[in-house]
Formats: structure tokens, C-alpha cells, sequence
């Protein structure tokens, strides 16, 4: 997922700026990091889940200031976030956020706090779309499990979502997350990319699914159906990369039944104009969260709540802090929100 530029800053994608005031709310494990069969998570009207098990779970770039994750629960009732990203410092195996701030900035920890004290969860994320990751700098998996440890202990979280669109060490990742999940009982969730041309996970994101699954990890998968050719309804593909997705892990899990692969699956879309052009829409997004929640999908995520507002409803290239059409505030975490908890009699699309 990515960050984009400010204007006359580097457009490093999700390295945090070295801002004063960070924000937010961290998360553990779950894809969002997402102990793999559920995540614990607030009341169900806070969080946005309802009986069908599906979590709204949106993410939030750690280097806006202020976060805007209070404004965001206040104006929703959604308590729960992810927050991103945790990379490596300058030197080396150090977890920050964006490569910059020390995880126990007081402005993320006050953010974090904020929502646990209103009875959610917060989760935190390791990698994304650029810089320097934790899972390459740490030498070897005791290192990188402090690592994720510290992050987890800043924010006072049990999820852990690993977010790969890099190249990563997968035996080193896959034994640190087995030591987090062991030692702290922390939720584990693998946030892939979804390949240009099938459609679905990338070979790469498979093997590392499967690696994770015989190595014993409990593991989510959450799939970003953000950012990839498209032709015909821009809703009706990520849906179509959704259904490709639960086909390719319930191969990978193949000793679990289709409703057991779907709850430990999520997926995560990127609001307004998205990097490749196509843009989603509030129709698509309703459309994106029903469909996860007729199939019995255990998180729905997006990118981001600080894009979640029309401040810049005219600019032609997606933006850090705003969705690139005409909205209100929190026009989408509120879609969500109400879908994931809408009697839906359409299931899957």
C-alpha cells in the first residue's frame, strides 16, 4: 500500500515523515496480522463486525499529524485500525515507524489509546510498499521476533500484520512469526499482493502462505485487491480477485472447508483514485464489503482513513491525504461500517 507524496516532500511511499505528532493506532497480528482464525476485536457495533463475523479494519498512515483515528471512531463507532508501517531504523534490526520515529512515539501511543479505551483493538503492520523492512534488516528470526515483539509492546497490541511487497527472507519470517505466535499468542496476518495478470495472489505470496502453514503458523490472509489492470466494472474485479484468492488458499488449506478458509481471509481496497487510475467509489466499496461479507470473510480493510475525505475532489493523481473525489468525511469508513453490518440477501456476487 502507498503512501503518496506530499507536496515538496520525497515521495517515499510509506516511510513515515519524521513529524511531531504521529498518530495512531497500532496492531498486532492479524493481517492484519490478521492468529489466524479471528482477531480479538471491540464490541461488535464498535468494530463494525456483526453475526457474520466480518471485521472492518481500516489502515492508517502512522505519519499524519494529528491522527485522525479520533475523529475517525467519533464519527463511526469503528474502533479498530491498523496502523503502517513498522521499518527498519538506520540501524538496521530497530523498529520505527516509517524508518523514522521511534514505536514508542507518544503521539501513535495516545492514538492507540484512544481506541483501546473506547473498547477496541488496534493492529500493528511491518512493511508495505517502500523502504527498508524489518524482515530483511533483522539477521536472523530471534532478532526479528524482538523486533516484532517491541512494536506489538509500544502500542500495547496482540496483532501482527505483515504487509510484503518486497522480497523477503521467508524462512527467517515465517520462524519469527511462529516464535511471536508461540511466545505471545499474538494474531498473525499475511497482506499479499494480487498479481497483474491472474488476478490472484502472486506466486511469491503463495509460496510464503505455504511456507507460513507447515511451519505450523496460524496464519490470516488478507489480499490487496487495490492496484491492477482492470477492463469492465472496477467493483466487479476486485470481487472477481477475491473469488480467485479464496480458490488459491483453499488449496493451499486444504484440509479446511470453504466457510473455515473464507474466515480466515480478508481483503483490502484502496479508496478514491487509486494508483493505477481506476477509482473506487462509494457503490464500489459498499459492493467490495458485502460481497466479503456474503462469502463469510473474516476482515475488510482499506486504504486509508486519512484519505477518507474530498478535500481535493479534482486532483487527477492519487493523494496521502484525501480520496481524490467528492465525499464527505469519513464517507467510506462509514459505507463499511454499514455494510459489513447490512442483512445482505445477495451472498457473493
Amino acid at each position: 500500500m502507498r503512501k503518496h507524496s506530499r507536496p515538496g516532500r520525497h515521495p517515499a511511499l510509506l516511510t513515515l515523515l519524521a513529524l511531531p505528532a504521529l498518530l495512531l493506532a497500532a496492531c498486532g497480528s492479524g493481517p492484519t496480522g490478521e492468529g489466524s482464525a479471528g482477531s480479538p476485536a471491540g464490541t461488535a457495533a464498535a468494530a463494525g463486525t456483526t453475526g457474520s463475523g466480518t471485521r472492518v479494519l481500516p489502515y492508517v498512515d502512522a505519519s499524519l499529524a494529528p491522527s485522525p483515528l479520533p475523529a475517525m471512531a467519533d464519527a463511526s463507532g469503528v474502533t479498530d485500525a491498523v496502523l503502517g508501517f513498522v521499518l527498519a531504523g538506520a540501524d538496521g534490526c530497530t523498529p520505527t515507524w516509517g524508518g523514522t520515529q521511534p514505536v514508542t512515539a507518544p503521539a501513535v501511543v495516545a492514538a492507540a489509546r484512544d481506541l483501546t479505551d473506547r473498547g477496541g483493538a488496534v493492529a500493528v503492520a511491518t512493511g508495505g510498499a517502500t523502504g527498508t523492512y524489518l524482515e530483511s534488516a533483522c539477521p536472523d528470526a530471534p532478532s526479528l521476533a524482538r523486533a516484532y515483539g517491541a512494536a506489538l509492546d509500544a502500542v500495547g497490541s496482540s496483532e501482527l500484520v505483515v504487509d510484503v511487497e518486497a522480497d523477503v527472507p521467508v524462512a527467517t519470517v515465517v520462524e519469527a512469526l511462529r516464535t511471536v505466535q508461540d511466545e505471545r499468542h499474538a494474531t498473525v496476518t499475511l497482506t499479499l499482493k494480487v498479481d497483474d495478470t491472474e488476478r490472484g495472489l502472486t506466486s511469491s505470496a503463495v509460496d510464503l502462505v505455504r511456507a507460513a502453514d507447515r511451519a505450523g503458523v496460524d496464519a490470516r490472509v488478507d489480499a490487496m485487491i487495490m492496484n491492477f489492470p482492470y477492463t469492465g466494472s472496477w467493483a466487479d474485479a476486485m470481487t472477481g480477485a477475491t473469488d480467485t484468492v479464496l480458490g488459491q488458499l483453499g488449496e493451499v488449506w486444504s484440509g479446511s472447508d470453504e466457510a473455515a478458509v473464507a474466515a480466515r481471509t480478508g481483503v483490502v481496497f484502496m479508496l478514491g483514485r487509486t494508483d493505477l487510475g481506476a477509482v473506487t467509489t462509494l457503490d464500489d466499496a459498499t459492493a467490495v464489503v458485502r460481497d466479503a461479507r456474503g462469502r463469510g470473510l473474516g476482515t475488510v480493510g482499506f486504504w486509508s482513513v486519512g484519505r477518507d475525505n474530498g478535500g481535493c475532489p479534482d486532483r487527477p493523481t492519487a493523494s496521502f491525504d484525501c480520496s481524490g473525489i467528492a465525499q464527505s468525511p469519513f464517507a467510506f469508513t462509514l459505507a463499511a461500517r454499514d455494510a459489513a453490518a447490512a442483512s445482505s440477501q445477495e451472498g457473493p456476487r
